[in-house]
């Protein structure tokens, strides 16, 4: 089993008070809900009482691929934690096919049991993603901060809740407040990319030529690239393969844009189907109580 713990600081944000969110990856879904229906009942919603046989069918059957407990006591705080399969994890972090879990450790995370290699070379991959998927969205020169920006931007990419429900400022807030803990996650990524030069903080340089946005484009996860392949198809009433696609969208000045439309095509469906799935496993009580306190943010940011 490996279990991330999600407690991003946000800049003017008191962690104290924030609600934890971990992530654990099971082998077993079904083993991991008996398991923890006997020790911790209290964690579920009434779902409980059809079973873990049931669990794991509303985990690895619906959206994306995660069964969430929330507004869980633990001492004095409040958690909430997704369960989700190795094998759905693998699928996420490595081709993006829901950008949920991915989305979630393109940012830093503590482990609090430390993952085996096979899962940390998976994250790992997931984060060169984000890199090479965010390179694609810049200009040729730009910032770190602009660059941290677009990464962890990504995976809030057409999804519903950024118009309603999450606070308008949390990207900004996320990067102000981890900027230290981006670098120490990214440098290493940047520094083995031998297109793209940190001359300082405020200067960031990459190969702009269409070579390297060629090569950039065919790293991307195969998600990414069939949803490329598939609006190009359609827009231009064609039907080429994958790498003819890429080919020529690399040398179009719509990139970016291309990029951009075909992650939000991703995660558009996705935010709906899982969070109408989170206040399914939640309970109605539990639901109420988040979204009120989600609505709030985005109020008061607005």
């Amino acid at each position: 089993m490996n279990n991330f713990h999600r407690a991003i600081q946000q800049k003017d944000e008191n962690k104290a008070e924030k609600m934890v969110d971990f992530v654990v990856v099971t082998k077993d879904a079904q083993e991991f809900h008996r398991e923890n229906l006997a020790k911790n009942p209290q964690h579920y919603s009434l779902l409980r009482l059809f079973g873990p046989k049931c669990l794991e069918k509303i985990q690895c059957n619906f959206a994306a691929r995660v069964y969430y407990n929330t507004h869980v006591n633990v001492g004095k705080r409040k958690i909430k934690y997704g369960i989700i399969s190795y094998e759905n994890a693998k699928q996420d972090l490595l081709d993006w096919r829901w950008i949920y879990i991915s989305g979630r450790l393109h940012k830093p995370v503590l482990d609090v049991i430390k993952p085996k290699d096979d899962m940390c070379d998976l994250v790992t991959e997931n984060r060169r993603s984000a890199l090479h998927s965010a390179l694609l969205l810049l200009p040729e020169s730009f910032t770190l901060k602009q660059l941290f920006h677009k990464i962890v931007g990504l995976s809030y990419t057409g999804d519903f809740r950024m118009i309603v429900g999450e606070d308008r400022n949390k990207i900004e807030k996320i990067v102000e407040g981890n900027y230290e803990e981006l670098m120490r996650v990214y440098e290493p990524l940047m520094n083995d990319d031998a297109r793209l030069s940190v001359m300082t903080p405020a200067k960031v340089i990459q190969d702009g030529s269409t070579t390297a946005i060629y090569h950039r484009l065919n790293l991307l996860p195969s998600e990414v690239l069939n949803r490329i392949q598939r609006n190009m198809n359609k827009a231009q009433k064609r039907q080429r393969d994958a790498e003819e696609v890429i080919f020529s969208l690399a040398h179009r000045h719509d990139v970016a844009a291309t990029v951009e439309t075909a992650i939000g095509g991703i995660i558009r469906p996705i935010s709906i189907s899982q969070t109408a799935k989170n206040a399914f496993s939640a309970g109605i009580t539990r639901s109420a109580i988040y979204s009120i306190a989600k609505m709030s943010k985005f109020l008061k940011s607005k």
